[in-house]
């Protein structure tokens, strides 16, 4: 038993908002109060001072990508690479270091970052390495970059027609250059050998590690059965048996859930929460949450559906299914009971999206369902009115302004300033949850919270600063909020009974705007 103190704990907890000390007995809070109190009510408890400006709950990351992260993790970093040498340089250094892979692997390009936003091309990459395939996610995860050997391997010539949800970019003599959007990288990706056993928890341990190094002690993983769903949820569990510091929350994709048989039940749940029961979880600290859907792809590769075409693209995107396919989809998840969430980012794929949730909801009527949309990022004042009447949850990641603003005016012009409007959701009493969708960005909840309440890019760019959010609730949307997308009654809030996940921070958290926070320590190294 631990009585931890020395610093205001913001608990978020309607009762004692802030309080000067709490109790903590294996792993559950036991008390929260004065110290004084806390201190004769338990005398027995060991006393640990905390060196830091205040405690607040730990982030949860509600949306990411737990097993792609730690996968990525052994890559080769491209991020912030502004320049094809560049990227050449960092890729020979990951060979020399990795001189028995099969593959030559790289994660986080970015064509925006290069003279004048174009991308590379296979030359490029068999200048690096013409005898081993290479493969570079696109920073977006919806796109790739691939070598003339691994379009070889694909079978990829210049008379491969594009898959219907992908792009297979050509140039002016039809040949393909290296460059597959969406549905068309797994044309190759599909031939890369798979993690499978030990390398699969090895990969959630790296990325449990590094979360946790960040302050984010419970995360959701947002597509779950993307490779095998018995062997990924058998790493996560076992992962969490060898001591994995954080909590979480399992997002099957509709293709996993389907095929394993979790959405074949005729008839919804009358359990008070709406949802229907669920596979059993193989650990205490392992969930299952919304089946996971995808409505479009993304602003930085042109392929996010809008309602108009994009700024300097003569295109509005792609959608991922015919609407009407997406609604049923839609609809299957819902009569089957569980919360659906779907990846929708462009205008046009939030409108269809909402018209599936309607759909669904007149055609089996179900309250508290917590359906959600991830990102909901280009927003217009018929859709807000929409989510707000539906009960949608929202989950945007405000860390995107930091690293992407620049991209989304190339792409938007001035319809960029709709973008994630924190404050007009929340006023219209839409339900919202931070997240990251790491590894798509470095995930750092730091920058996330900061750009939530600045709204500014790191090239200091402002994007709508109305509607910037106040230090406190900004951080709530990542505490209380997450909590909330991902059901999950257990965490959010520093409470009695409630599982004592917190962060110490370096300054109090209404000077998230000005100040150099750090989170300096965690309820895993306090606790130990």
């Amino acid at each position: 038993m631990h009585l931890i103190h020395g610093a205001p704990v913001y608990t978020f907890w309607s009762e004692l908002p802030i309080a000067d000390a709490m109790v903590v007995r294996d792993g559950r809070i036991l008390a929260v109060g004065s110290t004084t109190d806390l201190a004769a009510r338990y005398p027995d408890a060991k006393r640990v001072s905390v060196d830091g400006a205040a405690i607040v709950p730990a982030f949860n990351d509600c949306h990411m990508h737990i097993l792609p992260l730690g996968i990525d993790l052994g890559k080769a970093d491209l991020r912030g690479c502004a320049s094809v040498a560049e990227i050449q340089q960092r890729l020979r250094a990951w060979m020399d270091a990795n001189p028995n892979a099969e593959w030559v692997l790289g994660r986080a390009y970015d064509q925006n970052l290069l003279p004048d936003g174009r991308h590379l091309t296979r030359h490029d990459l068999d200048a690096v390495c013409a005898d081993k395939p290479i493969y570079l996610n696109h920073v977006s995860k919806h796109g790739a970059a691939a070598n003339t050997l691994a379009l070889k391997i694909a079978g990829i010539t210049r008379e491969t027609p594009d898959p219907d949800d992908g792009v297979i970019l050509r140039d002016e003599q039809g040949e393909p250059t290296g460059i597959l959007l969406e549905s068309a990288a797994s044309l190759v990706s599909r031939h890369i050998p798979k993690p499978r056993g030990a390398d699969l928890v090895q990969a959630v341990h790296r990325a449990c590690e590094d979360l946790a190094r960040r302050g984010i002690l419970a995360a959701s993983d947002a597509s779950t059965g993307w490779h095998d769903l018995e062997a990924e949820v058998a790493a996560y569990a076992q992962a969490l048996e060898e001591g994995a510091p954080v909590r979480m929350t399992l997002m099957p994709l509709f293709s996993a859930a389907e095929r394993a048989g979790w959405l074949d039940n005729a008839e919804q749940s009358g359990e008070a929460t709406g949802f229907s029961p669920q596979p059993a979880a193989p650990h205490p600290d392992l969930r299952w949450g919304a089946v996971k859907l995808f409505a479009d792809g993304a602003f930085t590769t042109r392929t996010a559906a809008l309602r108009q075409p994009y700024a300097d693209t003569p295109t509005t995107g792609v959608l991922m299914y015919e609407p009407d396919d997406l609604m049923e989809r839609i609809r299957t998840v819902h009569r089957a009971g569980w919360q659906c969430a779907v990846h929708a980012i462009g205008d046009y794929a939030i409108e269809i999206v909402l018209q599936g949730y309607r759909r669904a909801l007149e055609a089996h009527p179900r309250p508290h369902h917590r359906h959600r949309i991830e990102h909901a990022m280009l927003m217009a004042d018929d859709l807000l009115a929409e989510m707000q009447a539906l009960g949608v949850v929202v989950v945007p990641q405000p860390e995107f302004l930091w690293w992407l603003t620049t991209a989304y005016l190339k792409g938007l012009g001035e319809r960029a300033v709709s973008l994630m409007p924190f404050r007009s959701w929340l006023q219209a009493g839409v339900a919202m949850g931070f997240s990251s969708d790491q590894p798509v960005v470095p995930g750092d909840p730091i920058l996330g919270w900061r750009a939530a309440v600045t709204r500014t890019s790191r090239d200091g760019t402002c994007l709508n600063p109305e509607e910037g959010l106040d230090p406190l609730t900004a951080l709530q949307m990542f505490t209380v909020g997450a909590a909330y997308a991902t059901a999950d009654d257990a965490i959010g809030i520093l409470a009695p009974g409630k599982q004592a996940r917190f962060v110490v921070l370096s300054h109090q958290p209404e000077q998230i705007a000005e100040a150099d926070m750090q989170v300096i320590a965690t309820s895993r190294e306090l606790l130990a």
